[in-house]
This record gives structure tokens, sequence and C-alpha cells, in this order.
């Protein structure tokens, strides 16, 4: 969900003015400790909570920016825009407060040390001018943040003592349930009735880390034996071998961890979206979500929080992090550095800003072919073809966040250079580290059509085991039925529509065949404006004339399921 799509911080603590833009579902901070990384999700949570950590409130002697000019009054200022996704709705009570904000808007909140409250300041569309909100207004807005649930997890969180922290959120949930269950007698059947229940509410939790976890046989939640113990905190027991109970507390860090994202998600925050108040979405802010986790236990945990934040769901997820994995596995990141004891924050790409973490040891070194670990990655011979698919795959959606179109030196900056040839001597390098991907996450090989059946049988044994299944030559048979084989490579699937706009706009010149097909007359020039063409493509695409690119997305899709079979 993309519902917080800018973040503006003026003096607070090293924030002595930082802005964030276009932010997407699952955002990284990444950056050397004492960055100022955290001191971002910090300022959001005293916008949405009034508390700089759960507990802690602002304080200027603290909180400040320190070297804040001292003839300035002391003020600080968090602003951050909304675009509202269609899942976030009003209530019919609430519609005063739609119709004031609108579906994309900024709010700005002001503290001084001379007022109790901060200043609501509020831009109609995000680009006009703040204009302070009349105190009706403000409750507005105060019911509209009422409306989002924002969650701060501290990296010295103990995940056991924030489930605890949340029995009651737990409880209501069950007893939402056991109310809405058949009616039961007292005493042994209601005892019977109520851990069904609970087992049946704990599944998407116990699935997970049954997996994760081999020798953990259950988990479940404590229930009361009797009626009286209903009103008890709700805990989590983990059941070992055939007979043997500990409670959460027992359980190694990184298991807690994961338990602990699984409750808040699954019977918590998702709970609160059919609930009393009616929530309509979630913001996750979460330090360092590796901590205490091994490799295989991050990439889980990394799924999990794409799982949660992409798509149509309700959550959005912000995270600090020194991990490669939950670098490329966020979908916008920035590079976090502390310059002259200020923070400053710099939009990355993913790729760029994984190398440069790794450059400056900020995180550890990933294999090139173990690159984007959530995504099925897909080579293809050039930057325009990258360009073009991935675009396709965002107007279609066939293969959207699930398919990542990369050209070898994306992967590699050592194989400079585009072409089949480099896809060769990437996979030469590679092949090894290619079977250590996750079987759901391949890397697929997908060329142009045009390439001679030599070099695809080369690319098909370089690549090694499950080559031949995993190597693609674009087929003919997709191509646009009028558009004949003079356009080489990628243009040849581009609908009649687009290419005879790039003759009109002067990028190439065409001609009717005996059969009515397109035909390229200058050669030269077609060559010269393929990333012209592209440009087009983007720019003026049609879903219609998506339809011979889609079956290339197709077909990596289908390679994908067959890899993890």
């Amino acid at each position: 969900m993309k519902l917080i799509r800018c973040v503006e911080v003026e003096r607070f603590r090293s924030l002595e003015r930082v802005e964030l833009s276009d932010l997407s579902d699952i955002v990284a901070l990444v950056g050397p400790n004492n960055s100022g990384k955290s001191n971002v999700l910090r300022a959001l949570g005293l916008f949405f909570n009034d508390e700089v950590e759960p507990g802690t409130f602002l304080d200027f002697s603290r909180d400040y920016q320190l070297l804040a000019p001292a003839n300035k009054q002391k003020r600080i200022r968090v602003a951050v825009e909304f675009e509202l996704p269609p899942s976030f709705r009003f209530r019919s009570d609430l519609k005063p407060v739609e119709e004031l904000l609108g579906r994309r808007f900024r709010l700005r909140k002001t503290w001084t040390l001379r007022a109790f409250e901060p200043v609501i300041e509020y831009s109609p569309d995000g680009k006009r001018p703040f204009r302070r909100v009349k105190p009706d207004d403000a409750e507005k807005v105060r019911q509209f943040l009422d409306l989002i649930s924002f969650r701060y997890i501290a990296n010295r969180a103990v995940p056991a003592e924030v489930i605890r922290n949340e029995s009651r959120a737990i409880q209501r949930e069950l007893a939402r349930r056991v109310a809405s269950y058949a009616k039961a007698e007292l005493d042994k059947e209601l005892r019977d009735s109520l851990q069904k229940i609970a087992a049946k509410m704990v599944e998407p939790v116990v699935a997970g880390i049954k997996e994760w976890c081999p020798g953990l046989e259950n988990v479940e939640l404590a229930t009361p034996e009797r009626l009286a113990e209903m009103l008890a905190p709700s805990i989590f027991r983990a059941v070992i071998g055939p007979a043997a109970k500990v409670e959460d507390t027992a359980l190694g860090a990184g298991v807690q961890a994961l338990l602990m994202f699984q409750v808040l998600h699954k019977l918590v925050d998702s709970s609160e979206f059919r609930g009393f108040g009616w929530k309509q979405a979630a913001v996750w802010a979460v330090e360092e979500p590796e901590s205490s986790l091994h490799h295989d236990q991050q990439l889980r945990l990394a799924s999990l929080l794409r799982s949660y934040a992409e798509g149509e769901g309700r959550f959005q997820v912000l995270y600090t992090t020194h991990s490669e994995v939950f670098i490329y596995s966020a979908t916008c990141g920035f590079a976090v550095t502390q310059e002259e004891s200020k923070t400053a924050a710099r939009t990355r790409p993913i790729s760029h800003l994984a190398d440069e973490a790794s450059g400056k040891l900020v995180s550890g070194w990933t294999a090139p072919a173990l690159k984007f670990p959530l995504d099925v990655v897909v080579l293809v011979e050039g930057g325009t073809d990258a360009l073009v698919l991935s675009h396709v795959a965002q107007l279609t959606g066939v293969g959207d966040n699930l398919l990542k179109f990369q050209v070898p030196s994306d992967l590699d900056q050592n194989l400079g250079g585009e072409g089949v040839d480099r896809i060769t001597a990437f996979l030469e390098r590679q092949r090894t580290e290619l079977g250590h991907r996750l079987k759901t996450r391949p890397l697929l090989v997908l060329v142009d059509w045009d390439i001679p059946d030599s070099k695809l049988r080369t690319l098909e044994t370089k690549y090694g085991d499950g080559g031949s299944l995993r190597v693609k030559r674009m087929e003919e048979e997709w191509a646009e039925p009028l558009v004949g084989p003079s356009f080489r490579g990628i243009e040849r699937f581009f609908s009649v529509r687009i290419l005879e706009a790039a003759e009109t706009k002067g990028m190439i010149s065409l001609a009717r065949g005996p059969g009515g097909e397109l035909v390229v007359m200058d050669k030269r020039q077609f060559q010269g404006s393929k990333t012209r063409l592209a440009d087009l493509f983007v720019a003026d695409a049609l879903l219609s004339d998506c339809v011979s690119l889609a079956k290339a997305l197709r077909w990596a899709r289908a390679a994908a399921r067959g890899a993890a079979e």
C-alpha cells in the first residue's frame, strides 16, 4: 500500500531539514550507525502518536536540532503527504473529513516551546501553500489520523514483551471470535470451544513458524482454563516434542522476532480493520528487522513484510537496515548519511543503493546472481528491453511486483555493455550461485527472437541445471502479425499503432511488404532510434499495445512456477 508519499522533517534531532519523496509500499533507509536513519522513524512517531518512541514524549532539550541558529524560535516540524489508496474508505459519519481533505493532501504539525498542542496546517493538494486549520477542521484532521495505526518497533524491543503489550488486543480478537461461535456450555465445553477457536485464529502464525523452525511442533495461544481466567493476559506457548510446552520468552531471539511480526500482522493490526474505530491502514516503522536473524530467516521475514505491504493490502512498511536482503526487498530506498552533524537522505535506485552500501561496508556483499532474492530476475539483452518489459508488467499486471528485468551490468558492474555475449559471460561467472537462489524466485534469461540457435544452446549450457527451462528466445509467433522480420529485436513485438506513431515523429521510416506487413526502410536510422522508441512506448502505450509483449511475461511467470515445483 502506498499511503505516505512524502515526509519532510525540520529541526528534529539530527534532521535540520530532510525530505523523503515518492515513497512506495516498502521503504528502506540505509546508512552507517548514528547517521540519523531512526530519527526519520521517530519523527513519524511524533507526527502520528505524539510520541518520539512508545512511552517517550517530545522534549525540546533533547529533540530540538542542536546546531540550529540560537536567534531562531525553537520549533520542530513534520509534514506528511498522503495519497489515499482505493482501499482507504471513510465511514458515513466521516464524510465531512473526506470532503475537507480529498484523496491527496499534506498535513504539517509544528511544535514550539510556547504551546502544549502542535499547530496543524493543511495543503489541499500537497502543492499549494500550507494554511492553518480552524479548530473544527483540526478535529477532522485528528479523526483522519485515528484511521491509521502507526507502529514503531525499536531495534532494542524484546519481541515477547511487544506481544504481551498487545495482549488486550489479542483478547479482543479472541472474544470477537468467541462471540460469533456457536454457544457452548460452560466449563469443559467452553474451554474446548475456546481452545478450538484460538487454534483456528493462530493457524496463519503457526504455519510459518513450523516451517522456519524445525523441531518446533506447534505454537498455541495460552487460553484460560476457566471462565474466570478470561480477563487474564494472553501469551503464547511453544509446543516442543509430543508433550513439552514452554512460554514464548524461552524461545530463541530469532523465533521470537518472527512470531512477533506474525502476531502483530495477523492478530492485532489486521483485526483493527474490522473492530471498533474501523482502522483503514497500518504504517510500520521498524528499526533493523534483520536483528537476531540468520540469513534464511532474514529472507523469510523480508518476504513476509513484502506480502503485508504490496498490492492492495493495508500496510506500508518503512525500515532502517544494514542488511543487503532488506535493501533488495524494498521497493524504494534512501542513502542516509551524516554531514557536518546533520542528516542527509538521498533517494537511490535499489541496485545502486545496495552496491553503495556494500562498498562502504554498511551492508554485506551479495553475489550478482543472488541480488533481488525476493524477485524473479529476468536477464535481457539491453536496457531498452528492460524498460519496455517493466512497463508492460506495470500496465498489464502480468508479473508486476514479481518480475525484475535486468541487464547483466545491473547485477555485475564488471560486465560493461549489452547483448547476448554479456549474458553468456554472466552465466559463466555465476553458474554456481544460480543454484542458491530460492526455488520460487529463480533467475531467468530472455533473449531476442533473432539470435541464432547456436547462441541459444550456449546460453542453456552455461546456465547449467534447468537451462533449457529457464533460458528462452522470444518466439516469432508472439510477434505482431503485421510487423515483419526487418524489425530486429524487441520492436517486432510493438503494436502497429506505436510504430506508425514513431514514423510520424520521424524516428523510423516504414513501408508495406507484399502481405501488408510493416518493413523498416532505413536500418541505420532504426538502430539509432531504439532508445527513443522505448521512451515512446513507455509514454504512449495502451493496454491494447501490450498483447504481444505480455506473452513474454506470461512465459516468465510460468517458468518461475515450474522452477518451484
